[in-house]
Parts: C-alpha cells; sequence; structure tokens
C-alpha cells in the first residue's frame, strides 16, 4: 500500500516537472509574438524574442544558484524574529502600494477595460432599469455577478470614481502577498527565507500590471491566497496526520480552506481544478473512514454554488433562470484557429495562436444562446459536435502542433497580457505607455517578468525534484493541482492570464526548495 501511494506521488511529481518544462520549452523555441503576449514582444521578430528568452531563462538559473550560496552562507546566522518579519514584510507593502500608485499615475492608466468595463457597464443598468438586464453580457456570462457585486459595494462606499476601484485591489493584492507569506511561515519555513520567497509576488510585475484592471484574475488569487493559508495550517497537523482521533482544529482549518476556495471558484470558474485538486488530495492521503473528508470541497462548493444562485434569482437579476451560456463554449473556443495553415511565413507561424477568443465562435455561441434560445442541452452537443470535428479533422501532427501552439499561447508568455490591457486603459492622449515597447525601458521591463515567470517554472521543477524521494505533502498538493490546471488548459480557451492561477502554490514550493530539509519532516507523510 505504502509503496503505491509513493507511486502516485511520483507520477504527479514526473507529470509536473514535464509540464513545466514543456511551457519552459515553448517559451525558447516557440514563443507567441503579438500584442496580447506583450507589447514589446508585438515590436520585435521571433527571432530577438527567442535570444532574449535565452537570456532570461539562464539569468534565472543564476539567480537561483546565487540564493543557494546565500542560504548555505547565511544558513548558520541568527534568523529573523516574527514580530520584525512582520514590520519588514508591512513595511515593504505599503512601499509597494506607493510605487504602483505612482507607477500608474506616471503612465496614465485610468480606464477601466475589457471585461472590467462591461461588468461596470452593466453594473450601471442594473441599478437604473430596476434589476432587469434582459438578453446580453451579463446574462451569458453570469461569472462576473460577484464582481458587479463587489464593484457595488465600492460604488455605495466611495461613489462610482473608478480610482476607488483601483485602490480596493491595490489593498487586496496587498493582503494576498501578506497571506502568502503567512502561509510560507505555516510550513515551518524560516522568516528569513520566507519574506525572500514572497519577493517573487512583490517584484511579478506582470500580476502587479493587472492590479488596475481589477478583474477576477486579482480577486481570485486573493481567494487562493487565503484559502492556501489555511491548507498549509491543515497539512501540517500532526494530530490529524499521526492519529486517529478526529482533530476539531484541522477540520476547522480544512472548512476555511473549502469556504474560500468556493468563493474563489463563484469569482473565476477555472478555480474548480483548485477545488478537485483539494478533494484528490485528500483522496491519496487520507486513509479509511478519513477518505469521506474529499467531500468537505465538493459539498461547500455546491453549498456556496446554490445559495448563490438562489440569491440572484432573488434579486430578479435576470427575466428567467436560463442565464449562464453553457461552458462547452470554452472548448469550442479552445480549438479555434485549427488547423495551423502549412503556407505561413515563419514570422506568421509566430503570430498565430490557437485557442484564443474567437469573435466568430463568440457570436456562435450568442446566436444559440441569445437569440435563437435554445435549450441548453441542444447547445452543448452543438459545440461539442464543432469541437469533436475540429479535432478528428486534424493529423496526429496537426493535433501535437495545436497542443504546443496553445501552451505556448497560455504558458510561454511572462507578460500575462497585462502590458495590452493597460494599453487599453491609458489615456490615449497623455500617456507614457511607450515604456512597455521602446528599446530601453520595454526591454528591461520584458526581460524582468520574463525572468520572474522562469522563476516559478524552475521553482516548481526543483523543488519537486528535491523532494521526489521524499514524499513532502505541500508539494504533493500543489503538482496535483499544477498538473491538473495545466491538463484544463489544454481542452479550454487559452489566454496568457491563465498562467497566473499557478503563482501563490508555487511561491510556497520555492519556499521549500530554499529552506533545510531538516526543518520539513512534519511535512512528509508517513
Amino acid at each position: 500500500m505504502r509503496t503505491k501511494k509513493i507511486s502516485i506521488y511520483k507520477i504527479f511529481s514526473i507529470l509536473s516537472i514535464i509540464f513545466m518544462t514543456w511551457a519552459i520549452a515553448t517559451s525558447l523555441i516557440t514563443p507567441r509574438i503579438g500584442k496580447i503576449f506583450s507589447l514589446f514582444r508585438s515590436e520585435h521578430s521571433y527571432k530577438i524574442i527567442i535570444i532574449l528568452n535565452i537570456i532570461c531563462f539562464i539569468f534565472s538559473i543564476l539567480i537561483f544558484l546565487s540564493i543557494i550560496y546565500w542560504t548555505k552562507k547565511k544558513m548558520q546566522s541568527k534568523d529573523l524574529s516574527s514580530k520584525q518579519s512582520v514590520i519588514f514584510i508591512l513595511v515593504e507593502l505599503v512601499l509597494y502600494s506607493l510605487f504602483l500608485w505612482m507607477f500608474i499615475k506616471l503612465i496614465g492608466f485610468e480606464n477601466p477595460v475589457d471585461d472590467t468595463r462591461i461588468t461596470l457597464k452593466f453594473l450601471e443598468q442594473f441599478l437604473e432599469q430596476g434589476k432587469q438586464f434582459g438578453y446580453d453580457y451579463m446574462y451569458s456570462n453570469p461569472q462576473n455577478l460577484l464582481l458587479m457585486y463587489f464593484y457595488r459595494v465600492l460604488r455605495l462606499l466611495f461613489g462610482s470614481n473608478y480610482i476607488a476601484i483601483i485602490v480596493a485591489f491595490i489593498f487586496i493584492h496587498c493582503m494576498t502577498i501578506l497571506f502568502t507569506f503567512f502561509s510560507l511561515k505555516n510550513l515551518g519555513i524560516t522568516n528569513k527565507l520566507s519574506l525572500l520567497a514572497v519577493q517573487v509576488l512583490f517584484f511579478a510585475l506582470q500580476v502587479t500590471l493587472h492590479v488596475p484592471v481589477a478583474y477576477t484574475d486579482i480577486l481570485s488569487l486573493f481567494f487562493i491566497s487565503i484559502s492556501v493559508f489555511f491548507f498549509s495550517k491543515f497539512i501540517i497537523r500532526k494530530k490529524f496526520v499521526f492519529k486517529r482521533a478526529l482533530d476539531a482544529q484541522s477540520l476547522v482549518y480544512l472548512l476555511f480552506t473549502c469556504i474560500f476556495a468556493s468563493l474563489g471558484f463563484l469569482s473565476k470558474g477555472t478555480l474548480l481544478i483548485f477545488i478537485i485538486a483539494l478533494s484528490v488530495y485528500l483522496f491519496f492521503t487520507e486513509q479509511k473512514w478519513k477518505k469521506l473528508f474529499i467531500l468537505f470541497p465538493f459539498v461547500a462548493v455546491g453549498i456556496f454554488n446554490i445559495g448563490w444562485n438562489r440569491f440572484i434569482q432573488q434579486e430578479q437579476i435576470y427575466k428567467d433562470n436560463n442565464y449562464g451560456q453553457p461552458n462547452t463554449h470554452y472548448i469550442m473556443m479552445g480549438l479555434s484557429n485549427t488547423p495551423i495553415p502549412n503556407n505561413l511565413s515563419l514570422q506568421q507561424k509566430y503570430e498565430w495562436a490557437v485557442g484564443t477568443y474567437n469573435s466568430k465562435d463568440q457570436s456562435y455561441s450568442w446566436k444559440l444562446f441569445l437569440d435563437q434560445r435554445l435549450p441548453k442541452k441542444e447547445i452543448q452537443k452543438k459545440q461539442l459536435e464543432i469541437a469533436h470535428q475540429r479535432w478528428n479533422t486534424l493529423s496526429t501532427f496537426e493535433k501535437i502542433r495545436a497542443l504546443n501552439n496553445k501552451v505556448a499561447v497560455t504558458w510561454s508568455s511572462g507578460d500575462l497580457k497585462s502590458s495590452f490591457e493597460w494599453e487599453l486603459g491609458v489615456d490615449k492622449e497623455n500617456n507614457r505607455l511607450g515604456i512597455f515597447s521602446n528599446k530601453i525601458s520595454g526591454l528591461i521591463i520584458y526581460c524582468w517578468m520574463m525572468v520572474i515567470q522562469y522563476i516559478i517554472y524552475l521553482g516548481v521543477i526543483l523543488s519537486t525534484m528535491k523532494y521526489f524521494n521524499r514524499e513532502n505533502r505541500w508539494i504533493y498538493f500543489s503538482n496535483i493541482f499544477i498538473t491538473g490546471y495545466f491538463c484544463f488548459l489544454l481542452i479550454w480557451e487559452a489566454s496568457p492570464r491563465y498562467a497566473m492561477g499557478i503563482f501563490i502554490p508555487s511561491i510556497l514550493m520555492i519556499g521549500l526548495f530554499l529552506d533545510s530539509e531538516k526543518k520539513q519532516y512534519f511535512l512528509e507523510n508517513k
């Protein structure tokens, strides 16, 4: 039985290493070129981008080697006290907030963009028309309703000024960083190394630039960080692991883990993978009757989902209860732009993007759902038929090319679509947007973000290798989540923003990689 468990642990470890290696490989060999991947990339040829990515990758390796050398030298020195480390990170958060605010003012970001703009627009419609939306964007995309109500609360407190929303999201992201720091400490990582590991999130400019966009990406990271905070407490409870008696405190930690994961799911549907990963982890690590704990995440998300739907119906937001276009739309769109044409030039090959947002696919789905008002099962059938047809018309080689292209779309961009969002949000006449694309500052910012992205991917690989023969609980859960999330995005709509989803668990993995193995004995499954 023990051998079987170790084998399962190693399977997830190997898959995680393979997938992160694949992500790195696409950025080094087949990076996507275009504005959604980086304003800097759109201004340069694929040859320059590949060379820069190779340099950034080597530099990220050197950073890891330098940190490993430094930690070995400083390991004998006295650690910071908890009070000192908390004061340090609080001061850093204040400075971080000021820097971000000044950067927003410097560039001239002041307008809501994309789905944020649409959600705010429909909030106004919601308030003006007496809770009658009709058949529109929000009717087919109710997943943004939680965000809309969050905007509504901010509007009641601070008025309709978009600046208030930006300030609120800066605060939210600061709390995300703080919860990530405390999660690192929960795993027994020293205060110094916890501060060092969380610097990845401080310096993740690609995430920071998404903060003023004020969309579900940052909101979902916030809920993930709280869920991770409680789950990191859950997995180190010795009584829960080594004794058969029920440990009430562990159950409380697990309950709060599921609650905030469920809130995260309501804010962003892709967090369903995080919830599934919780259940899979509990199934493979718990014994006998404790395997029933796998029901906790599903029961929690079920209760929250039912409660949320009843709240929506009680609010009478929609004229009927048929809201929400089928998710099979995103599977169908995940195979858009296939097959990849063979007569493309080299530059065009690097610009081709499989699975990204496709206006024709969206129009088709809206026609079925909004205009013809077909039953959802019939819509699902039609969308899956198109997806099935697209996939089956591809040869084996074309399928491999399409999947590799999708991996490149989602994982090869350190920018995570952030600079493109800023292009949409700045004052069109008075801005300094050129900072993202010119030869000096654009180069620095681009390389900065690519190095951080490589640190995340390498951190997953190195920590998994370190604990490959020693079953570490956090590594186990993180690799289950990363493996599931990567596979899910192979069939889902592709977007560079989605790579942000693994940042929080990966940063904890980096902390475990840097810390002494002797201090992690309580994280090993016996």
